[in-house]
């Protein structure tokens, strides 16, 4: 080969390459129009996790690390049953963006109906069940007494809002369908001022109010929530929606529609079980992990460190009453487990919402039979989600002590959660190809194969190896993480197969 040809080659890769690493301006400025409000009402509201995180944090330390490991298996047990219940928005907004496609606005607005009335339903009994059982369901996960005290108390105040989800989730999958995902952004904000105030208020006992720590924040969680269903409704009965799309009308109640959007929602929900199940788990392993640490002092033998320990205390003390001191041992590992996740919510929750975008996209433009256009905003998403999630993870790499110093000011927490956070921050990048995909495929009505992709992953991935790596091997939470970042290279290779394929394309809904 000449000179000349290998530098046309070169030439022809290096703008390749290029193409592959910055998106489309054009396609650009389109996902950013719909995805900045959503990543920036997803982030906002991901603020009450993240603020509760912090207020508690500041607590005196009999509070703040068994109360942030009881926030930590609330949020996930939050979204377990809250995020079933809410898989209703799945389909409500994929039919929503198919219908605005076709030009069918009173088809958007029946969906949308429907979807209420079953958010009504659905919400109201899991809101019930979950309050009532909150003490068993919490004893699942974790058998820690301090945790116990803490958490459950926030777990019925967060349940007790998971009908205000449901309801608030319905109405932002219709705007979203629409493609004003700017409103779910105004309401984000109002619903946070009130949570912070009230947090602030509650948890810390200002003025008349009393100081009800940890369950504080659970309590103003719970009324910020009923506040942004209300905001949800008021915005849909402003005349352009309620007589344009002629949401309010009984005449609406379908029961086909109600079927569609089910058929649709249910893998979601399915796969949502599995995975807040495979975390729980994988929660339950950490908690395994700090039990184990506090029974290291508990041997009996002089060698040990807490027979050594006891040896030289220049005081007089019972050996028993000494061990029982020393298996009191803060959960250190699920406090810094999760402020770990508290800080991987950034990427995620960008990431979800360059999804939601990518997902009102594609199914608009199959409603338009553009089926390749819909291809291209995919990956124009998922390019950005790659560089920002890349960057956050880069950051995380080299200051992990910053980053969790943000949430924890204990240095048992901060040592507990370096190396961990490090190995994870390595495949940040790869989410928005699994996240983002994923998002895009549900828009397209590829529900179930996103469904038995995530069963797959957590049964035979995440959460054998997180228990195998962590606890069995005795890696500790280098090891539980490290599983953690082989289930996102397995998602991110599995979704960018599947939309590279093409087959969604021909899924009609």
């Amino acid at each position: 080969m000449t000179p000349c040809r290998d530098a046309d080659t070169f030439r022809r890769m290096a703008r390749r390459l290029l193409r592959w690493l910055f998106p489309d301006p054009r396609r650009t400025g389109t996902v950013l129009k719909l995805a900045l409000p959503v990543m920036g009402a997803m982030l906002v509201q991901a603020f009450i996790n993240l603020f509760d995180t912090i207020i508690v944090g500041l607590l005196p330390r009999e509070y703040s690390i068994a109360g942030q490991a009881g926030l930590g298996y609330t949020v996930i047990l939050h979204w377990l049953i809250g995020g079933f219940a809410s898989c209703i928005a799945v389909g409500t907004q994929a039919m929503t963006a198919r219908r605005t496609g076709e030009k069918d606005p009173h088809g958007a607005g029946r969906v949308v109906f429907n979807s209420a009335m079953l958010g009504l339903v659905v919400g109201g009994a899991f809101t019930v069940l979950s309050v009532a059982l909150a003490g068993p369901i919490f004893r699942l996960v974790t058998s820690n007494e301090q945790v116990l005290a803490q958490g459950v108390p926030y777990a019925r105040a967060r349940f007790a809002g998971i009908l205000a989800m449901v309801g608030t989730l319905a109405f932002k999958a219709f705007f979203d369908g629409l493609g004003k995902t700017y409103y779910y952004l105004f309401v984000a904000i109002v619903m946070n001022l009130l949570n912070a105030i009230l947090g602030i208020v509650l948890v810390f006992g200002v003025g008349p109010f009393p100081r009800l720590h940890v369950l504080g924040a659970g309590v103003a969680a719970c009324l910020a929530s009923y506040l942004g269903l209300f905001l949800m409704v008021g915005l849909a009965l402003r005349p352009r929606f309620r007589k344009g799309f002629r949401i309010f009308r009984w005449s609406n109640l379908d029961p086909r529609v109600a079927a569609s959007v089910l058929r649709l929602s249910i893998p979601s929900g399915v796969a949502t079980v599995f995975v807040m199940t495979g975390f729980l788990l994988f929660f339950k392993w950490v908690g395994i992990l700090d039990a184990a640490a506090a029974q290291d002092f508990r041997r009996g033998d002089a060698s040990s460190i807490g027979g050594w320990l006891h040896a030289v205390l220049p005081f007089s003390v019972s050996r028993e009453a000494f061990f029982d001191l020393l298996e009191s041992r803060p959960p250190v590992y699920e406090a810094a487990t999760k402020v770990i996740i508290d800080i991987l919510s950034l990427s995620f929750l960008t990431c979800m919402g360059l999804g939601v975008a990518t997902a009102t996209l594609v199914s608009q433009n199959l409603g338009r039979d553009r089926p390749d256009e819909a291809e291209s905003y995919g990956w124009t998403s998922v390019r950005i989600a790659a560089w920002f999630a890349g960057a956050l993870g880069l950051f995380a790499i080299l200051a992990p002590d910053a980053f969790m110093g943000l949430f924890s000011h204990d240095p048992e927490v901060i040592e507990a959660g370096r190396a961990p956070l490090r190995v994870i921050a390595s495949g940040e990048v790869l989410l928005g190809f699994g996240l983002v995909l994923a998002q895009a495929l549900f828009g397209a009505g590829a529900t179930r194969f996103v469904m038995k992709v995530e069963i797959l992953l957590h049964t035979l991935c995440l959460v054998p190896l997180s228990y195998v790596l962590g606890v069995a091997l005795d890696f500790k939470l280098v090891g539980l993480w490290s599983s953690a970042l082989l289930y996102i290279v397995a998602l991110a290779s599995v979704m960018t197969w599947k939309f590279r394929g093409g087959s969604w394309k021909r899924i009609r809904i």
